[in-house]
C-alpha cells in the first residue's frame, strides 16, 4: 500500500502585495493612504492617456494593461466620493478626448461610427488607418449586434456631432491599445437601468499590428455594449467577455495570446474568478464554458440582461440567476467550470499551493503503472465548503470526471477510485465558501491491494459511447447517474468547439439518441458529456463511406 498526502493551504490573494500594473499600483497607493482620492481619479486617467504625467514610484516596472477601460472604470467608480470643489478641478479629464491637431471625421460605411481623428501632432495617423479601424468597427457591429442580437449601445444625443458612435484615434500608453470610457456621457433617458452612452479610443500605434486591432475594435466595442446593460458591473466579468467577444467576431485568435503564458485560468487555477489584472484577460474561457455548457452564445447575452435587470452592481447574483435559468447552480458551474478547463487546457501548475475563494488546485496523480483501486481521502478546514472531484485521463484523450459538494462541519469525504484503463488521477479541490480566512485542506491517495473501492463510496460519473468508433451515423450511448440539465460537445483536437450535438434536460439513467455526423469532415474529435456531477469524453474517428 503506497500513500501520498498533500497538505495545503487556500489563502486569499486580497492580503498579497502584487502590483503588476499600474492600475494595481494606484489601487494600493489610494488603500495605503499614500495618494488623495482626486490624485487616484487623476492617476488612472493618465495611466492611460498620459503616463508621464504619473509619479514614477507607480510606473517603475509595471506592465501596461491592453485595454485601458478598467482604469476608466476605477476612476468613474470613485466620483462619488468627491466633493463638488474636487469633482470640478477633475472634471476635465472626463471630457472627450480632445486630439493633438485639427480634427477630420469619417462616417464608416456601415453606418453606425465616426472616426474621429487628425494628422498631425502626437495622435497622428493616416486614412489608410483610420479605413482599417472603421472596417473592424463595422464588422464588430454586425456581427455583436446584428446577427448575435446583443441591444446596440444608447445614443449619445449627438454629443460628438451626430447620433453616430464615436470612436476617437489617438495615442495611448504603449501597450494599451484601445478603452471605452462611459463617464460624463448621457444615461439612456428610455430606461430606469443605469445604461450608459459612451466612446471608444482607439491607439494610432500600427506596430500592434492589423489583426491585434481588428480584435481590439470588437473588445472595446463589447465595453460599450455593456455599458448599455448596466455601466457599474465589475471590470473582471466585463474583460472576460470583452476577450471571449474577440473569439465569436474574428478568427485570427489573438486573444488566446492571454491563454499562453502568466496570469490566466490554465496557468493560475487557484486564484478568484474575480480576480483583476491580468488576470482579467485571460479567464475568456469562463464565459466560453457558459456558451458551450448551455448551447449557444446566448447565455452570456443573458447574464448581461440579468445585470441590467436590477440597478447597481449585482454580477455573481446575474450569474447565478443564468445558472437557475439552465437547470443549474452558480457552484455547479464553477464545479464544472474547473474540469472544463482541465480539458481544454490540459494544464496544471502544482507548485504553489495558494488560491482564492472560487479559484482551484488540481492534483495530478500518474496511475499508468497501477491498473487498480485508489482511495481518496479529503478533509478540508471545519465549517468551510468545498467542491473535491476527480478527473480520470486516458493517454489517447478519453476522460471522465465527476465532483461532490463537501458541507459538513468536519469538512471530510473519502471515495474509491477505479484506475483500471487510465492513466492519470486528477483531484481537484475548490474553495465555495466566500471568506478571507485561510482554507487549509489535507488530501491523502492511498494505492489499495486487492480491496475493490478500498471499502469507501466508489466514485461514479456520467458516461458516453458511440455505436460504433469509426463513426459516421448511428447512436450516441449515455448513463446519466442524476438526471438534470445535460449538453453533449464536439471538440476537435485543439479543443474548439464544433458543434453542440445535444443540450436540454435528461431523466436518469440510460439514454440513446441518433446521431449523424455526415456533415464533419473525416478526423479525430472528441465527444464530451457533461451532466449534473460530472462527465466524461470520448475520442472518436469520423470516418464517411
Amino acid at each position: 500500500m503506497t500513500r501520498l498526502a498533500i497538505l495545503a493551504a487556500l489563502v486569499s490573494l486580497a492580503a498579497m502585495s502584487w502590483a503588476a500594473t499600474t492600475t494595481e499600483r494606484i489601487e494600493q497607493a489610494l488603500a495605503s493612504g499614500t495618494i488623495s482620492t482626486p490624485e487616484a481619479v487623476a492617476f488612472y486617467i493618465w495611466s492611460v492617456t498620459e503616463p508621464d504625467r504619473l509619479p514614477e514610484e507607480l510606473t517603475a516596472g509595471t506592465e501596461a494593461e491592453p485595454c485601458g477601460t478598467p482604469a476608466f472604470d476605477a476612476a468613474f467608480a470613485l466620483l462619488p466620493l468627491l466633493s463638488e470643489s474636487e469633482l470640478a478641478d477633475v472634471t476635465p479629464l472626463l471630457a472627450r478626448p480632445t486630439l493633438s491637431g485639427p480634427e477630420l471625421t469619417y462616417n464608416t460605411p456601415g453606418g453606425h461610427f465616426k472616426i474621429h481623428y487628425t494628422t498631425s501632432g502626437e495622435d497622428a495617423t493616416n486614412t489608410a488607418w483610420v479605413y482599417h479601424i472603421s472596417d473592424g468597427m463595422d464588422e464588430s457591429w454586425a456581427t455583436e449586434v446584428d446577427e448575435m442580437d446583443w441591444d446596440a449601445p444608447p445614443s449619445d444625443l449627438g454629443l460628438g456631432g451626430d447620433n453616430r458612435y464615436d470612436v476617437y484615434i489617438m495615442a495611448l500608453n504603449p501597450g494599451t491599445m484601445g478603452y471605452c470610457s462611459s463617464g460624463g456621457e448621457p444615461p439612456d433617458p428610455s430606461t430606469p437601468e443605469a445604461d450608459y452612452a459612451s466612446h471608444i479610443a482607439m491607439s494610432n500605434n500600427e506596430s500592434y499590428g492589423s489583426d491585434q486591432m481588428l480584435e481590439t475594435c470588437s473588445h472595446e466595442f463589447q465595453h460599450a455594449i455593456q455599458a448599455g446593460y448596466e455601466a457599474a458591473e465589475p471590470s473582471w466579468f466585463k474583460e472576460n467577455c470583452a476577450v471571449w467577444m474577440q473569439n465569436e467576431v474574428w478568427t485570427t485568435n489573438h486573444y488566446a495570446d492571454y491563454l499562453h503564458t502568466g496570469e490566466n485560468c490554465l496557468y493560475r487555477p487557484w486564484f478568484d474568478i474575480r480576480s483583476g489584472a491580468m488576470y482579467h484577460y485571460g479567464a475568456s474561457p469562463w464565459p466560453m464554458y457558459m456558451e458551450v455548457r448551455c448551447g449557444g452564445q446566448e447565455v452570456v447575452r443573458e447574464v448581461w440582461e440579468n445585470c441590467a435587470a436590477v440597478v447597481g452592481a449585482n454580477m455573481l447574483n446575474a450569474i447565478e440567476t443564468t445558472a437557475e435559468n439552465h437547470g443549474m447552480t452558480f457552484l455547479e458551474w464553477l464545479a464544472e467550470y474547473t474540469c472544463w478547463r482541465w480539458f481544454t487546457g490540459n494544464r496544471a501548475d502544482n507548485e504553489h499551493y495558494l488560491y482564492d475563494t472560487y479559484g482551484n488546485h488540481w492534483i495530478r496523480v500518474n496511475v499508468t503503472g497501477y491498473q487498480g483501486w485508489i482511495t481518496a481521502a479529503f478533509d478540508g478546514r471545519d465549517n468551510m465548503d468545498f467542491h473535491f472531484g476527480v478527473i480520470l485521463t486516458a493517454a489517447n484523450g478519453d476522460d471522465q470526471f465527476g465532483y461532490y459538494t463537501v458541507t459538513d462541519p468536519s469538512a471530510t469525504l473519502t471515495i474509491g477510485v477505479n484506475t483500471t484503463g487510465w492513466e492519470y488521477a486528477v483531484f481537484f479541490v475548490q474553495s465555495i465558501t466566500d471568506t478571507s480566512l485561510d482554507q487549509l485542506y489535507d488530501l491523502s491517495v492511498t494505492y489499495q491491494t486487492g480491496v475493490e473501492g478500498g471499502g469507501q463510496p466508489e466514485f461514479t460519473a456520467p458516461s458516453i459511447e458511440t455505436s460504433c468508433n469509426p463513426f459516421s451515423s448511428g447512436e450516441i450511448l449515455l448513463d446519466i447517474p442524476e438526471g438534470g440539465f445535460t449538453t453533449i460537445s464536439l471538440y476537435d483536437l485543439s479543443g474548439r468547439l464544433v458543434e453542440t450535438v445535444f443540450t436540454g434536460n435528461l431523466d436518469q439513467g440510460r439514454h440513446s439518441m441518433f446521431w449523424d455526423a455526415s456533415s464533419l469532415g473525416s478526423g479525430a474529435y472528441f465527444l464530451r458529456l457533461t451532466a449534473p456531477g460530472g462527465g466524461s469524453t470520448e475520442r472518436i474517428v469520423v470516418r464517411h463511406p
